[in-house]
This record gives structure tokens, C-alpha cells and sequence, in this order.
């Protein structure tokens, strides 16, 4: 019906039958000639076990670049090694990562999944739902709670966390150009701020926000009439 992404979510916990889950759905995958996302919640040896049987189809039917697993908690969850291996595989598979920031959960280790490898991009998740009543989808404020839930501290790390909600998102949907580059679409905002990570920790108010070359909205107001702004991308 036009989907362009099939979804999976804890092949073990979930069907408890993790073969034929991932079988179904990476077979819809190819079929269909669309590219999967996979929610892996499921802890420790189960997870890892998770990973490495989607890591093994995302390799035998040549889709990288074109599977993702939500979360990856258990990679926080088992011994060093046995993660630091998973890591380098999802890399070798070309398997993207997307993180929220989880409040309750064990994070997976971010900044050693990019050291590793793997394109790791950031989303709201649940927002104001039944799942939590937290978050605005304001990836800004995504970075924050990412930084904050993983203890990052110095610059470098939270440009790591802007690089998650800006171009490795990007590339994890193949949007092309994307940022402060010719032909790129005009589609930023502006904040009072020195540099990026005084822009996460402090949190300031966007002084406005354009859309397509176009000013939508001032102040955190959103402008009824958008005003043009000459003829620039």
C-alpha cells in the first residue's frame, strides 16, 4: 500500500520465535525493495542475540545501509567484548543505530558505537503519549536529554550528540544535500548562542525558524503570513 519501511520490534520477547519473525519481515523487505527498521528492547544475551541474527540477514541479502535498530539497550548490557564485536559487525553491515535517550533504560554505548562505526542518529521516540508525557520533538532539546542521560560532559561529546540529531539523521534517510551548503533546502533555525554545545546545555529560544527559505516563525511565535527572505537556498 506504499509503505516505505518495514517494522519489527523484539524478534524473542515478542513472537518468541525470533527465525520466523526475521525471516517475514526481511523477506517483505526484499520483495518489496524497501528498507527496515527493527526495535530491539530486549536485554543483554537476548538482545545481542537479536542483533546478530539481523545483522547476519542485513549482510546475506546485501541491505546495507537500508536497516536500522531502534534502541540497542542490551549493548550497554553485556561484557565489553561481546558488545565491542556486535558493534564492529553492525558497522561491517552497514546497520544504523537510532537513539532517544531513554530515561529507564540501560543506554546503549553511543560514543563507541561511532568510534566503531556506526551511523548512530537520534529521535524523539514517544511523544506526549501513553508510552511517557515527556518530550516536544524538538531535536535540539533531544541532544540535551541525550547528553544529559549519558554523562556528556565535554565539548567534543556533545557535538557528537548534535551530529545525531542533524546530518547523521540525514544520512540515515539519505537526504542529500543536507546543512549549511549550495542547493541545500533553506531549512534552519537561529538561537543566541556562541557555539553548539552552549546551544544544547543552555537550551535558548529560537530567534526564528525558516522553513524552505521562508521565516515561519520568531521568538517561539509562529508567523501567520511567512516572510520571504530573498531568493536564497
Amino acid at each position: 500500500m506504499g509503505a516505505d519501511l518495514v517494522g519489527g520490534i523484539d524478534p524473542g520477547e515478542i513472537d518468541r520465535d525470533p527465525k520466523g519473525q526475521l525471516d517475514g519481515i526481511f523477506g517483505i523487505a526484499v520483495r518489496r525493495g524497501v528498507g527496515l527498521d527493527i526495535h530491539v528492547h530486549e536485554p543483554g544475551e537476548l538482545g545481542l542475540h537479536s542483533l546478530q541474527q539481523i545483522c547476519e540477514r542485513t549482510e546475506a541479502l546485501g541491505l546495507a545501509g537500508r536497516v536500522t535498530v531502534s534502541h540497542g539497550f542490551c549493548l550497554g548490557m553485556v561484557a565489553e567484548r561481546k558488545a565491542e564485536e556486535t558493534m564492529a559487525r553492525m558497522a561491517r553491515c552497514g546497520i544504523a543505530l537510532v537513539t532517544h535517550g531513554g530515561q529507564s533504560s540501560t543506554p546503549p554505548p553511543l560514543l563507541r558505537l561511532r568510534a566503531a562505526g556506526v551511523n548512530v542518529f537520534a529521535g524523539s521516540d514517544d511523544v506526549r503519549d501513553t508510552w511517557s508525557p515527556y518530550g516536544n520533538a524538538d531535536m535540539l532539546q533531544r541532544a540535551m536529554l541525550i547528553g544529559w542521560r549519558n554523562d556528556f560532559r565535554r565539548d567534543e561529546d556533545l557535538l557528537a550528540a548534535f551530529d545525531m540529531v542533524t546530518a547523521a539523521g540525514a544520512r540515515a534517510h539519505g537526504v542529500t544535500p543536507y546543512g549549511l551548503t549550495v542547493g541545500a533546502p533553506a531549512d534552519l533555525c537561529a538561537v543566541a548562542a556562541s557555539c553548539i554545545p552552549e546551544a544544547i546545555a543552555a537550551q535558548p529560544p529560537r530567534t526564528w525558524v525558516m522553513k524552505a527559505g521562508r521565516i515561519v516563525a520568531r521568538d517561539g511565535v509562529r508567523l501567520e503570513t511567512p516572510e520571504a527572505v530573498g531568493t536564497h537556498r
